[in-house]
């Protein structure tokens, strides 16, 4: 038993990501392999540090509302009991902590709602590492039919990015 304690140690680097499809995918294979979305699996630092504005990066605006009601309905609570400053802030902690246990679950959720597939879990080291792994498979699956989409060579403006950033695929 303590063998394997030792053993687990050392695979405490991995992460779990699952994937996510638009409604409408492309049908370009690379176009469509693109427009896949990695959720990680774990525990989100970010929502659990700014946990309102982690919900607006993320577009997530009825848990951001559910937040703010949350937090209003509980301090009413602490104050009709007369103990508003001195929980408050334990309050507030708990609360982010929570978030940040389920930010992914959030996320998830948030996709599922907007109308995206989930296509597939992956595991591996990081990030890169699981994208290898799951294109490996999926492009197997999805092998490359037509012709190749025109490839534009003109660069993108410098503001292009941003949507994708604040939609939370950045």
């Amino acid at each position: 038993m303590i063998w394997m304690l030792f053993r687990a140690r050392d695979n405490l680097d991995v992460d779990v990501f699952t994937v996510h499809e638009p409604p409408q995918p492309p049908l370009d294979r690379i176009e469509r392999a693109a427009s896949l979305v990695f959720v990680r699996d774990g525990f989100s630092w970010g929502a659990a540090l700014f946990s309102p504005f982690w919900l607006a990066v993320k577009g997530q605006w009825a848990a951001l509302v559910a937040y703010f009601a949350v937090v209003i309905a509980a301090s009413a609570v602490l104050w009709y009991f007369n103990v508003l400053d001195s929980w408050f802030p334990l309050l507030i902690i708990g609360l982010n902590i929570y978030l940040g246990f389920e930010a992914s679950t959030l996320e998830r959720m948030w996709l599922n709602f907007r109308g995206w597939k989930h296509v597939g879990t992956v595991a591996g080291r990081n990030l890169p590492e699981c994208e290898r792994r799951f294109f490996d498979t999926w492009l197997a699956a999805h092998p490359a039919d037509g012709p190749l989409a025109p490839v534009d060579s003109r660069p993108d403006p410098a503001w292009a990015g941003w949507p994708r950033m604040f939609s939370g695929r950045a």
